[in-house]
């Protein structure tokens, strides 16, 4: 099967965008395209875009096959993408797994409304956790090189007792940061990339709200990752992220072996946690 797609950058994070208003997928399995594309095309993540009902929607999956229910510079790419092929309007809303986020084109910027950070708490001095799309554990330290960053953050994506402990038992994405003249640097170990990664959008965004409890610093704030900066504002409990996305080009992938199954829809689950 070929599958075509468009590929971008969000600040450093590179995405293939799988437009279904002209390839539709229903009912093949996701999962397994997205692993094949990412594959062929080194590409952090797949997006699925689609409109349900008028409304325009994004689907993410990461490079490994993984659904998850939201990404930060991938919705920004999803913005760009979608403004410029389907939308003639410069704000507009997107449905993810989520929720609904409204989001802007702004000349060569775009920036997504996350919603409010959730559970935030701290966990020692040096970790605290917050969900902002997707869980993150924040550590507060030094400046770190990435395969430090690449070492520590897999062993505490992979620490059992604290992925139970803040109720996400499969997984939980680490940022290391510290301050800088201009904000905080950041560098994020994400799940399902499994290895650091140039950019995250909604660990920026974690990353600046833990900034504001731990360093008292105030939003906006810029945060500076390997792919480039991101800034973070606030608006009403809102947490957004703002930066440049980028067109790559057309890509053509190759996907052997597709079954059918069923189209599962993601449940999300409000966690309980133990304190």
């Amino acid at each position: 099967m070929r599958i075509k797609a468009t590929k971008m950058d969000g600040c450093g994070n590179s995405f293939l965008v799988v437009d279904e208003m002209k390839t539709p997928l229903a009912g093949f399995d996701r999962s397994l395209i997205s692993n094949a594309l990412a594959t062929q095309h080194e590409t952090d993540g797949i997006l699925y875009v689609d409109r349900l009902h008028g409304v325009p929607t994004m689907k993410i999956f990461d490079s490994d096959g993984t659904e998850e229910t939201m990404c930060g510079n991938g919705l920004r790419c999803a913005t760009r993408y979608l403004r410029d092929t389907h939308i003639s309007s410069d704000m507009f809303s997107i449905v993810t797994g989520d929720g609904r986020k409204e989001v802007r084109v702004i000349d060569d910027l775009t920036e997504v409304n996350l919603g409010e950070a959730r559970d935030y708490r701290q966990i020692t001095q040096q970790l605290h956790f917050v969900f902002t799309g997707v869980p993150h554990v924040v550590v507060i330290g030094s400046e770190l090189d990435v395969e430090t960053a690449r070492i520590f953050g897999r062993s505490l994506r992979e620490e059992k007792s604290l992925c139970e402990l803040v109720g996400y038992p499969e997984g939980v994405n680490v940022d290391f940061i510290w301050r800088n003249q201009g904000g905080i640097s950041v560098r994020t170990y994400e799940v399902g990339v499994e290895d650091v990664t140039q950019s995250c959008g909604t660990g920026s965004a974690a990353s600046a709200y833990v900034a504001t409890k731990v360093f008292g610093m105030k939003l906006p704030l810029i945060t500076n990752s390997l792919g480039g900066s991101l800034e973070i504002t606030e608006s009403n409990g809102h947490l957004s992220i703002r930066g440049q996305t980028r067109y790559q080009g057309k890509v053509i992938g190759f996907v052997n072996d597709i079954y059918p199954k069923p189209t599962i829809p993601i449940y999300y689950r409000h966690h309980q946690h133990c304190w």
